[in-house]
């Protein structure tokens, strides 16, 4: 089977960036989690790997990697550990990080009137005392 100039410079080219692309994506995943303080840094660019054996899984490791890290992106106040948005005190040193309600006790948002769980009416004057 003869493979023209042309469609061999197109193989090369897809090839490259294929390449080019996996190496960007591991150097990212590599990057980002080094900034963010994550400690599985070394696992995380290992999994972004594995397209450059694998092409046809090229985007998986990026989409996965966001979805597992962007789960944690709020930090505790007092001790910096990455907490769960929903969470509302702190699982590392029980600092205090959202109100919670007085009927359904679900973590509050601060600009909520009401609580979106059991429509309870936040009193805002309360908190205001709890927090002084």
């Amino acid at each position: 089977m003869l493979i023209n100039s042309g469609g061999l410079t197109s193989l090369f080219i897809v090839m490259f960036l294929v390449l080019a692309l996996g190496i960007g994506q591991v150097v990212w995943i590599y990057l980002d989690s080094r900034n963010r303080g994550d400690k599985l840094k070394v696992l995380w660019a290992m999994l972004a790997i594995t397209p450059l054996l694998v092409p046809i899984i090229l985007p998986l490791p990026i989409i996965v990697y966001l979805l597992v890290t962007r789960a944690f992106s709020e930090k505790c106040s007092n001790c910096k550990t990455r907490v769960v948005s929903s969470f509302s005190s702190c699982p590392t040193c029980g600092s205090k990080l959202k109100e919670k309600c007085r009927i359904c006790h679900k973590a509050l948002k601060e600009e909520w009137n009401y609580c979106p769980y059991c429509s309870d009416k936040i009193k805002k004057e309360s908190l205001d005392n709890e927090n002084n």
